[in-house]
């Protein structure tokens, strides 16, 4: 995979220089991070895509990406970036490679790209509940409408699905202990579709929609019992994933599979206002794993959020005030373990987790939000999380201080219970904050200074105090 990302990328490139106009960007990012304590801090860890770690670390990250538009409204895009570290679960990776064709409105994406939610402000907010930016990238390719598609004045839709693969089966087989349970070779799905009511330039914006992702096909190893159950990876699985199939005939799994892999999802609703120097929003992610999330039977779970943005004011320029929530669950009982009036129920989700794929991870960082606890945590040799049932409050807050010195503030607390299945003897509680500030001189074109500082008190993530320095240069190559 790794050689056919960066075939894509090289093939991209040249095609691009032989063109008449085309654009070809460069950078070189040093960092380093460190601590005392237990690991690095929640905020220095978390939402970085996976380029983190608990422990002392150091990287050398650098990177091209090609840009070309042509008539007619094509364009082409393309990037390669590779990371060598110490202290990562890797040395070497490559965390981008992507080559990306769009006509018009209909985008064309092939290989590994960093994505999060994009009607949440990733740099303030605690993170989406399906696919945060908390954990690497998955290498797929991607059919849609990437940005909202204006139908009428009032009205704009934006779609996509996508198939890929997850790449972390070496690392699963490395991380878990021979008690435990791994899985490799598992495909992935994803489907989204949203709409804007209102017009772009309007005082009023409601936006609403559905995405459905999921972890398909591959095999699971019991190293306890030596075991191996492969469902495998046919056309059979990707249509199913494709198109969910009730009811299941795997000899292999039995009556165990409902529907095809592990699905999950989430309903997104945005109320925007946009002032003259303002604008506010207020949203909630649902979140769910089975019809009784969908139909919001778990009461006041997922993400409830505030967002204000003051184009004026630039000390404080944006300010994200969140509360997170997935104690619910749907309930404390599942309904396939007890009778009738119980099936209705379908309570105990146990967000996240799943009896056959280790569990909503990449490389052992949570997809979704990193407020359930990413496996890298755990100490037993498992990739299960144990910490799915949490309530949180978090703020996130941006502004400038003088021209070319900008910052980032977050303040989290949250309370977990462990899991429905794995209740935790006592409430365990977390506080996490982090200051980032970024520094670009203007006499230095292109460079880039930024210090993180952040600490942790908690029972999940331990008492801990680091910072990490990063150096950027970005140049141009080509600019025509």
């Amino acid at each position: 995979m790794k050689r056919l990302n960066t075939f894509f990328f090289a093939s991209c490139l040249a095609s691009a220089v032989c063109a008449q106009s085309l654009s070809v960007d460069g950078f070189v990012e040093m960092s380093g991070a460190g601590h005392v304590g237990d690991n690095n801090p929640f905020w220095l860890v978390s939402n970085k895509h996976g380029v983190s770690s608990l422990d002392n670390n150091a990287y050398l990250r650098a990177g091209l990406s090609a840009s070309k538009t042509f008539e007619r409204k094509w364009r082409i895009d393309s990037k390669l970036d590779v990371v060598g570290d110490v202290g990562m679960e890797r040395n070497f990776f490559i965390q981008q490679a992507y080559f990306d064709v769009y006509y018009k409105w209909l985008g064309l994406s092939l290989g590994s790209k960093e994505l999060s939610f994009p009607l949440l402000d990733s740099r303030l907010s605690s993170g989406s509940l399906v696919v945060s930016g908390n954990a690497r990238p998955i290498p797929q390719v991607r059919l849609g409408a990437f940005d909202y598609v204006q139908i009428v004045p009032r009205f704009a839709l934006k779609a996509e699905l996508s198939f890929g693969w997850f790449t972390d089966g070496k690392f699963q087989d490395e991380f878990t202990s021979k008690a435990n349970y791994y899985s490799k070779n598992v495909l992935y799905h994803h489907k989204s579709f949203y709409m804007r009511i209102g017009l772009p330039e309007g005082k009023w914006q409601w936006e609403m929609g559905y995405r459905l992702d999921n972890q398909f096909g591959g095999m699971k190893v019991d190293k306890a019992s030596g075991k191996v159950y492969d469902v495998g990876c046919g056309w059979r699985r990707y249509w199913n994933a494709l198109i969910p199939q009730p009811g299941g005939d795997d000899t292999t799994l039995g009556d165990q599979i409902q529907y095809e892999g592990n699905i999950v999802g989430s309903e997104f609703f945005k109320l925007t206002h946009n002032g003259a120097n303002h604008s506010f929003s207020a949203y909630l992610e649902n979140y769910f794993d089975d019809f009784s999330g969908m139909g919001k039977l778990n009461g006041m779970d997922g993400l409830w959020g505030l967002e204000y943005s003051n184009l004026v004011f630039k000390p404080v320029n944006k300010v994200v005030l969140e509360y997170y929530q997935s104690t619910n669950q749907s309930g404390p009982l599942h309904g396939l373990d007890f009778d009738d009036m119980a099936l209705k129920t379908g309570g105990a989700d146990d967000y996240y987790n799943n009896f056959f794929y280790t569990g909503w991870t990449h490389w052992g960082y949570t997809m979704g939000t990193p407020l359930a606890a990413s496996p890298v945590y755990n100490k037993n040799g498992s990739l299960k999380l144990f910490y799915n049932r949490v309530k949180a409050v978090h703020l996130g807050v941006s502004g400038d201080i003088v021209e070319g010195l900008s910052y980032i503030f977050k303040l989290t607390y949250s309370k977990t219970w462990g899991t429905p299945y794995i209740p935790t003897p006592d409430v365990l509680d977390s506080f996490s904050a982090a200051v980032d500030l970024s520094y670009t001189p203007r006499r230095l074109d292109g460079w880039m200074f930024n210090l993180s500082v952040g600490g942790d008190a908690s029972d999940v993530y331990g008492d801990n105090f680091g910072a990490q320095f990063t150096v950027r240069k970005s140049f141009d190559i080509i600019k025509k």
